[in-house]
């Protein structure tokens, strides 16, 4: 959800507007609180079409439809004014990820639980027709997976808007990979448009991708009307003998949804499985195509990493009452974001964008850095120039333990497991030593000298740290301090460092050479140079399937496609030194930050 810009209203009709939740091209999205403070979704229409009298007749009756719509599988409109200056529509709050979400995180489903699916849909879609609707935009993105089941989102005003834009401008309005031919071809459509989408969604389920896919539209639309849907995969007899039905090209050789909710009921049911979804306030608008972020809680059997969407994610900038922010950690189920600033701890709900700040116990707001979060965000190390380290709890913001002794330290970094801390000092020996908070041990790294940062393995077997001004950096072993130097051929010093999550691939910053390396990790051997972006790297990640690096560089925020080291997108960025890049641990987004003052989480789309 984004934060309501300086243009939106605060207020429609008796509900408050907390955030934005998406646009469509009708239509505005806000997340809303009703007088007693249920969550609802609020949908606005544009000026341009609130202009229209036409339009303004057809809402009215589409409204009126809409609020006759029952059944379990789809979202109750609650209000509407089709008088007012601006139309608005308010529907329920439907808590749970997309369907898009569910098949990019976890794969696509079984046979069991398309089965399930395919009847909640239909009989959703049945509720609908039968108050004289037509859905017109089914797709992944606007099915919601909620805990009983799933819920078609965004109907009502569908209709109506897309009837005016025919009418005024001959396009087509809705999501091509899911249109029917006589959609595309801007005929009349009735609900066995809604059936053919239904096959779409059904084959995205069984597949992982649609069934007429392509890398431009006018290709998705030359398959949709002339071309037989690419079904390999689709193993099970039944329902590939079904999907194919929903797909043919003459609405008239499509079954009915009832006939649809007959065919996937043949087959003993079994229902979707108990999966744990944790919601909190992350749920989905119901009017909403624009998902905020959710986690699954996968089986124990599960053993696939979060895949990281392709394609250029959406930033926007996080509310904060510290000037500067100078480190970030996720939480586990990625529904917050903590970050450190001078004096403070801040937590950001996600689902809302909202801010908690909780002050530092006993501090004086003097200048404490570096920062470090441990993994799971429960612990934040802060230094200073009182040569102590201080471990906070981040909930309660009071010291657990400081250990002392040091002279001025420069750099910390937790290992995976959040009991280890190396530390790294501006002067006197060990610079480099790795802390054992429980015991209190320390492990003193046998190539010495100050590291202005580091980084460690996934397995927390290897720490690296760079050499500070010399453009070369160390790989120890963290168990006895052994290391070894490895020179970059392109560098003049190493601003950061990351290991990829599977252990086998290190990015490392080339300081003044404005670029960055890939190197394996065992041996630090060269794979790959990136040379002459806009400015030194500062801060780099790697998304938990370590197919994406982000990285900060003094003007942009970058990523790139691990595998073949090619730049996937560019975004705007802050001029700065201290910058942070942290990735969620669902893999749909991740947050940057820097000494300049900004924070912002950036989100990969649902379809």
């Amino acid at each position: 959800m984004d934060p309501l810009r300086s243009e939106d209203p605060r207020q429609v009709g008796p509900y408050r507007l907390d955030g934005r939740l998406g646009a469509g091209g009708m239509g505005e999205v806000f997340l809303g609180s009703s007088p007693s403070g249920r969550k609802v979704a609020v949908k606005v229409v544009r000026a341009e079409y609130a202009a229209d009298p036409g339009f303004r007749r057809r809402f009215a009756g589409e409204v009126e439809a809409a609020r006759k719509v029952g059944g379990f599988h789809t979202a109750q409109v609650v209000d509407a004014d089709p008088e007012a200056a601006s139309p608005w529509m308010v529907t329920a709050f439907v808590p749970g990820p997309s369907l898009r979400q569910v098949v990019l995180r976890q794969g696509p489903l079984a046979p069991p639980e398309l089965r399930a699916l395919g009847r909640g849909l239909a009989e959703g879609l049945a509720a609908i027709h039968a108050c004289g609707l037509v859905h017109r935009d089914l797709k992944p993105g606007n099915v919601i997976m909620a805990p009983d089941g799933p819920r078609i989102i965004d109907f009502g005003i569908a209709r109506a808007a897309d009837a005016t834009a025919l009418t005024s401008t001959g396009s087509v309005v809705g999501t091509f990979s899911f249109m029917s031919p006589e959609q595309v071809r801007a005929d009349a459509t009735g609900p066995a448009s809604d059936v053919f989408a239904l096959g779409c969604v059904l084959a995205y389920a069984a597949l992982g991708r649609g069934p007429f896919d392509a890398p431009t539209i006018p290709a998705i639309v030359h398959k949709i009307v002339g071309a037989p849907p690419d079904l390999a995969g689709l193993t099970d007899p039944q329902l590939l003998e079904l999907v194919v039905r929903c797909l043919e090209k003459d609405p008239a050789r499509r079954p009915s949804v009832q006939e649809v909710m007959t065919g996937l009921s043949s087959a003993p049911p079994r229902g979707l499985p108990r999966r744990a979804f944790l919601f909190g306030g992350a749920g989905v608008a119901a009017t909403a195509a624009v998902a905020v972020p959710a986690v699954l809680l996968w089986p124990s059997a599960r053993r696939n990493v979060p895949k990281t969407p392709s394609g250029v994610p959406t930033g926007f900038s996080l509310p904060s009452t510290e000037v500067a922010v100078f480190d970030l950690a996720f939480s586990p189920d990625s529904r917050a974001l903590w970050g450190a600033g001078f004096s403070s701890i801040l937590r950001w709900d996600l689902s809302t964008a909202q801010v908690a700040t909780r002050k530092i116990e006993n501090s004086d707001d003097t200048y404490k850095r570096p920062m470090a979060f441990t993994p799971d965000a429960g612990t934040l190390a802060t230094g200073g120039g009182d040569g102590t380290v201080h471990l906070w709890d981040v909930a309660s913001g009071r010291i657990r333990k400081t250990f002392s002794g040091l002279r001025g330290p420069k750099a910390l970094e937790f290992a995976p497991d959040g009991r280890a801390l190396a530390v790294s000092s501006e002067s006197g020996s060990p610079y480099v030593q790795i802390w054992d908070t429980v015991t209190g041990k320390t492990v003193p790294m046998k190539i010495d000298y100050a590291a202005g940062t580091l980084a460690f393995s996934p397995d927390g077997e290897k720490l690296a740290g760079d050499r500070s001004l010399s453009g070369r950096f160390t790989l120890w072993n963290a168990s006895n301090g052994d290391g070894t130097e490895i020179a970059p051929l392109y560098a003049t010093g190493v601003p950061c460092l990351a290991f990829s999550p599977d252990g086998k691939t290190m990015a490392v910053s080339t300081g003044g050479y404005y670029g960055f390396e890939l190197r394996h990790a065992d041996d630090g051997k060269l794979r790959k140079t990136i040379k002459n972006l806009d400015g030194e790297v500062h801060a780099m990640a790697f998304s938990p399937d370590g197919e994406t690096l982000v990285t900060a560089d003094e003007k942009n925020i970058r990523l790139w496609h691990v595998p073949t080291g090619r730049s996937t997108a560019t975004l705007p960025g802050d001029s700065d030194d201290d910058q942070t890049v942290a990735f969620a641990p669902d893999g749909q987004s991740f947050a940057t930050t820097s000494g300049a003052g900004t924070t912002r989480l950036w989100t990969f789309g649902s379809a």
